[in-house]
């Protein structure tokens, strides 16, 4: 059978095949014949960034930099490459190549030997093709992961905890910190199951450990392909057990799993549970020695109230006995006057009365009496509200009363006092306060705020005064305010003035527990509360406001309502 010849239509059309897959390659293709450019593909043009004219003609070696990547140069190591493609020997490596306007880039070159053609009157002449693939990319990403693979067995073989990496039933790496933690050598532990050999010697620990282990890595799925973290007792190689916190993450295929050592920890845990329990037998027995003490402090701080109620009772004794002399005093005195008027009228009668003179006696009588009359009023009146604050203060009986008779009590019993004090008091109540309470507490409420701004608020004041006023109060109940126009109260002492055994005046007559007294029987016994409002250099006013009935004290607590402090 004869072998057909193609025509030249056919090799026509076989040519445009062969020339439109070329020029279609995204490979660079140079067709290169004596070492100079005679054809390229428009990828190549792009890989050098120059044009078909400009390609086509020029030596390989001018598509290069001046060397190699190895320190050869180009010129010559290109020749080489060339010289072993022309005689027939196919050439693959990799070139740095330039492109205009981008600088170096690194390609993969084939140089694939082509038929030689035999030209009229030219001989024949050795060609070859010329395949560049831009691998600059691909190296940059080989060379990213090779810094990553670097970096991450730096930061694997560095970190600060037990870190090992296991693929099925293989152990692949453990980092320096596993092999201090444990002591185990590489040879020790092939496998996981050399492991669990030796991490849990013992059978029923192991199968413990095993099937907490097999739930976890079960349960990856569900929990973000993360390991959950538990505690397991590990044998090391030394023979020493210790608690390890061992958890991890999927990484790929592999398992990265961390071993935190706990045992310091547990061991601090039992530091301080025996401490836990001294520090119990230490705070029952500071509790029971506190107790007594805090016991002696109420006693002393009873005692001292006490002493304080009797100090002021003292002083009021002592003012009324002074006021006292003065009614007193006169009444004696007219008496004594009456009592000579009477002899020197006797004798008058022995020698014959007159009219006149029995007239003046008269007149003198009359006068005396009266003076005599009006000063004994006056001491009876002054004995008579000291015997009922006296009464209410030592009983604290609860009876019904009226506020206004309370105030004007109390103004007669501080008035010999205050007066020597140059302190005017005031006092102003609506009629007929009627109040099922307490007079006696009530009258020392008031007494103690008095004092304490007659020793604490006119320093520097010229004209002491004190207001006491008195008035219904919106829920039913009574009001009582007490203003003074001394000189305030500093911001720092307002919230601690009721605070017991505060006091700026200590060592000078302060005793610190008139206001802390006042406090308690208008909160507690009297059922009230108590305000206290006070800016330097302004004055100062404190506000009760009490039930016009006072709370019932408990059952069986009449001690209490003797004494509440």
């Amino acid at each position: 059978m004869t072998q057909s010849t193609p025509n030249q239509q056919q090799l026509s059309t076989l040519l445009g095949v062969y020339e439109e897959m070329v020029e279609s390659a995204h490979d660079g293709m140079l067709l290169v014949e004596d070492n100079i450019i005679i054809g390229c593909n428009p990828a190549a043009c792009a890989l050098y960034g120059i044009s078909r004219d400009e390609l086509i003609g020029s030596h390989p070696a001018d598509l290069s930099p001046e060397f190699q990547p190895d320190g050869e140069s180009s010129a010559g190591k290109g020749n080489r490459l060339m010289a072993a493609a022309m005689a027939g020997i196919l050439q693959k490596f990799h070139w740095q190549h330039l492109r205009r306007g981008h600088g170096e880039f690194t390609a993969e070159v084939s140089l694939n030997p082509a038929r030689p053609i035999d030209l009229p009157g030219l001989g024949v002449r050795p060609r070859y093709v010329s395949i560049i693939r831009d691998v600059t990319a691909a190296q940059q990403q080989a060379a990213a992961l090779r810094d990553s693979e670097i970096r991450f067995r730096q930061l694997f073989d560095e970190a600060p905890v037990a870190l090992a990496l296991i693929g099925g039933d293989a152990v692949i790496a453990r980092n320096k910190h596993w092999y201090t933690l444990f002591g185990y050598s590489a040879g020790q532990m092939h496998s996981i199951e050399d492991w669990w050999r030796l991490a849990y010697p013992d059978d029923d620990y192991r199968r413990e450990a095993r099937a907490a282990w097999d739930a976890s890595v079960t349960n990856m799925p569900d929990n973000g392909n993360t390991l959950g973290s538990r505690e397991y007792r590990v044998r090391c190689a030394n023979g020493e057990d210790r608690h390890v916190l061992i958890g991890g993450a999927a990484i790929g295929q592999e398992l990265m799993v961390s071993f935190h050592d706990m045992t310091e920890q547990h061991q601090a845990q039992q530091a301080l549970a025996q401490l836990n329990d001294q520090l119990e037998q230490r705070v029952q027995s500071r509790t029971a020695e506190l107790q007594q003490a805090v016991e002696h402090l109420r006693r002393t701080q009873q005692d001292l109230v006490r002493s304080e109620k009797l100090a002021g009772l003292g002083a009021l004794v002592a003012g009324i006995a002074h006021e006292l002399n003065t009614p007193i005093g006169n009444a004696v005195m007219v008496a004594s006057s009456l009592q000579t008027a009477e002899q020197q009228l006797r004798n008058d009668l022995n020698q014959g009365l007159k009219r006149s003179v029995f007239e003046r006696f008269l007149g003198e009588l009359q006068e005396s009496t009266i003076i005599i009359d009006r000063n004994l009023r006056r001491a009876a009146e002054l004995i008579s509200s000291f015997k009922q604050v006296a009464v209410d203060q030592s009983s604290y009986q609860r009876r019904r009363f009226d506020l206004a008779e309370v105030l004007h009590e109390l103004r007669l019993t501080l008035s010999p006092s205050l007066r020597k004090a140059q302190v005017e008091l005031s006092e102003e109540a609506t009629p007929g306060l009627q109040m099922e309470s307490f007079p006696g507490p009530l009258t020392q409420v008031l007494m103690n705020i008095v004092n304490n701004a007659v020793m604490h608020a006119f320093a520097d004041c010229a004209q002491p005064q004190i207001r006491i006023q008195a008035g219904r109060w919106q829920d039913g109940g009574v009001f009582i305010h007490i203003t003074d126009n001394g000189c305030g109260i500093a911001a720092e002492y307002l919230s601690r003035v009721f605070d017991p055994f505060f006091t700026t005046k200590l060592g000078q007559g302060g005793s610190g527990l008139g206001l802390h007294i006042a406090y308690s029987l208008t909160t507690e016994l009297l059922g009230g509360r108590i305000d206290i409002h006070s800016q330097p250099q302004q004055g100062t006013r404190l506000e009760l406001y009490l039930p016009c009935q006072a709370p019932s004290a408990p059952a069986g607590n009449n001690a209490a309502v003797r004494n509440p402090l």
